[in-house]
């Protein structure tokens, strides 16, 4: 029977299942040589400098070694160790059990199995065949943790344990079969422990991976500037539209203007204290010539209709003093038309400097309207000229962006359509030049599917969390309400990301690409309220578009961009209120900050989760139907229900649910 050999290596080397750990000082790109097969292959590699290399081979014992820059070296963890007319091999006995590494899959150079936190603290996951029945735990020194099932995927099951803290990293996997158990260790599967799994000390083969400390749970309030307040009428656009015109009559698309700016939310910044928010995200505030700001004409420079530095630099004290993070949007896909770059390109042609910042196809630069001809525009707009990402020079003038707001002391970047983007920007370029100025700066991904790919400690840190807000809509407004069907949508990727970027996940509801949530319920304020309690009771980090919190609507762009409505007397109180109270809530029950999840109840149109931290448990009960619901619930004594402030005693018989109704419990 064959076996899957995968060898990897750094200046030290390990290897997944049959680990071969080995020392050397040379950088160069290592091969591994199998003298028995006569095999030789060179090795890949991964990150922090290690390497690997999958080999198909046979039960039975082998001779290897690795060369490296002209020298040759064995295993220097590995004793078992041979002489042969002088030369020294390392050996490898590789048996056949029933379990083999096609039954069993733990993979040291990917983060779904091998997943270090922080220094000390890791994630250890095996998987095996879909259906299979095995009992499996970690044996780290004196310790044993079970591995608790996580999902299915790919006709495989994924078990996980952790987080597993360690001062030394020696651990086996213990696996009962119900008929036998064996040990994985170093050496494969043996029916006793031989060498565990060793890693020196700060030489593991994937890097640490956490999200910045101030971000998880985080309440978030998403500001599209040029429609917030406007504070400063000097700097207003030409053709600028009465802030409550009838919206029937606006002009909300990207060349209407109202003339709000940074000194409007400056001004209003105490509504944001109010709400209760700990950190915001603004739309593009660089120099474009439309409202959106996604077409950027000069990067280094805030929108003269917003402000300049200074005004900048008065919002990040006033948001400071109160301990809240600014996130700005990075537009680094693609430019506006007259970017500095892109306008000598269309000046001077083949002969601009520039010729290499943007995908050209043809010259002269032709354009047709509003459509991309003769170069690569986004989605293909002529006025947002897509950039080659990995230009050295777009790179340069990107790192001093960079230091110029790290300088200024910001929260993170939320990067606009991240996956069009090339990856090795992200991985190779982008994430080292922020973690390098400030290792607690978020990088957020905007993308609006599985975002696993994202989260692997290589680029984003989170997502704008699309799959959480599909889950919300297709349970609470749409017909049937399956509790079912929400707990699988989001056990999907709660049980598929990293642990540790749970609770820094944009759960969003709305955002200036989509309808309001409002709109999205129908105008139906029972509704939008079961989306907001769930919103801000889940695991994860709530997102508010501004406007929601008073009952804005709006359809899809640019309906969705309405001016802010600053007169009370037009804001819808009872979901304003209903905001305050859910968000006070949060702030006062640490378990729905950063505490662990389960869902508990999902039964018909019933919705039951459970998060607690320490001692601390809360119980969150939805009907999203229209209808009443009688059900059991699991769990008895008496509680205090925190919406309606009301004592409820839950005994073991069944109890009626309203229909629409939310109950977020805590015990007496």
């Amino acid at each position: 029977m064959k076996k899957t050999l995968l060898l990897v290596l750094s200046l030290f080397v390990a290897i997944a299942l049959f680990g071969i750990p080995f020392y050397t000082v040379s950088s160069s790109q290592p091969v591994l040589r199998i003298v028995e097969n006569d095999f030789s292959g060179l090795m890949l590699p991964l990150e922090n400098d290690w390497w690997w290399i999958d080999v198909p081979l046979e039960s039975g014992k082998y001779s290897y070694y690795f060369e490296s820059a002209g020298d040759r070296f064995v295993d220097s963890i590995n004793p078992w160790v041979e002489s042969v007319d002088g030369e020294f091999f390392s050996l490898l006995s590789l048996d056949d059990y029933s379990l083999t590494q096609d039954t069993v899959h733990h993979r040291l150079g990917e983060r779904d199995f091998f997943n270090p936190v922080n220094e000390g603290e890791i994630y250890l996951s095996v998987s095996v065949p879909a259906g299979s029945s095995f009992v499996m735990r970690v044996l780290l020194g004196e310790r044993k943790y079970d591995l608790e099932y996580l999902r299915d995927f790919g006709g495989r099951s994924f078990y996980r344990a952790g987080p597993i803290h360690f001062e030394k990293l020696e651990y086996y996997f213990e696996i009962n079969t119900g008929q036998e158990t064996f040990f994985l260790g170093l050496d494969g599967l043996n029916d006793k422990p031989e060498r565990p799994f060793k890693f020196p000390s700060g030489r593991l083969p994937l890097s640490y991976f956490d999200t910045p400390t101030w971000s998880k749970g985080a309440i978030y309030y998403q500001i599209f500037p040029e429609r917030f307040a406007n504070g400063d009428r000097s700097n207003d656009p030409m053709g600028v539209q009465p802030w409550n015109i009838d919206p029937s009559m606006a002009n909300l698309g990207g060349d209407g203007f109202f003339g709000g700016d940074l000194q409007g939310i400056i001004d209003r910044f105490d509504h944001l204290l109010d709400l209760g928010i700990d950190a915001i995200y603004l739309n593009p505030i660089f120099e474009s010539p439309s409202s959106h700001k996604y077409d950027t004409e000069d990067y280094m420079k805030i929108d003269d209709n917003f402000g300049d530095d200074r005004v900048f630099e008065d919002l990040r004290l006033l948001a400071d003093d109160y301990g809240i993070k600014l996130i700005l949007d990075g537009v680094f896909n693609h430019t506006g038309y007259d970017f500095f770059a892109f306008k000598d390109l269309r000046e001077r042609g083949e002969a601009s400097e520039y010729v290499d910042w943007y995908f050209v196809k043809s010259f002269p630069i032709r354009r047709i309207r509003d459509r991309a001809m003769s170069y690569v525009g986004w989605n293909g707009y002529a006025y947002m000229p897509k950039v080659n990402a990995l230009n050295e020079g777009w790179q340069s003038y990107v790192t001093e962006l960079a230091e110029k707001y790290n300088a200024r002391g910001i929260g993170g970047w939320r990067l606009d359509v991240a996956t069009e983007v090339a990856p090795e920007f992200w991985s190779d370029f982008f994430r080292p030049l922020v973690k390098r100025l400030d290792e607690e700066m978020i990088i957020v991904a905007e993308f609006w599917g599985d975002a696993r790919a994202l989260l692997r400690g290589r680029t984003f840190d989170s997502a704008m969390n699309y799959p959480f807000k599909d889950a919300v809509v297709d349970y609470v407004f749409r017909a049937g309400n399956s509790a079912r069907r929400f707990v699988a949508m989001t056990d999907f990727y709660l049980n598929a990301y990293p642990p540790q970027t749970l609770h820094s996940l944009w759960n969003i509801l709305d955002s200036h690409d989509t309808e309001r949530i409002l709109t999205l319920a129908f105008n139906r304020e029972e509704l939008m309220k079961i989306a907001v309690a769930i919103q801000m009771t889940f695991i994860g980090s709530p997102v508010i578009y501004y406007g929601d919190e008073i009952g804005m609507k709006g359809g899809k762009d640019p309906d969705n961009r309405a001016p802010m409505i600053w007169d009370k007397e037009r804001w819808n109180m009872d979901i304003y209120e209903y905001y305050l109270k859910l968000i006070e809530l949060r702030k006062s029950n640490p378990a729905l900050v950063t505490g662990s999840y389960s869902a508990i109840l999902s039964e018909g149109p019933v919705l039951g989760y459970r998060r607690w931290l320490d001692e601390q448990e809360v119980y969150v009960f939805v009907n999203a139907s229209r209808e009443p619901v009688r059900v059991k619930l699991p769990l008895t004594g008496n509680y205090f229900e925190n919406i309606t402030e009301t004592e409820i005693y839950l005994g073991s018989e069944e109890i009626e649910l309203p229909p629409t109704t939310v109950w977020i419990l805590t015990a007496e």
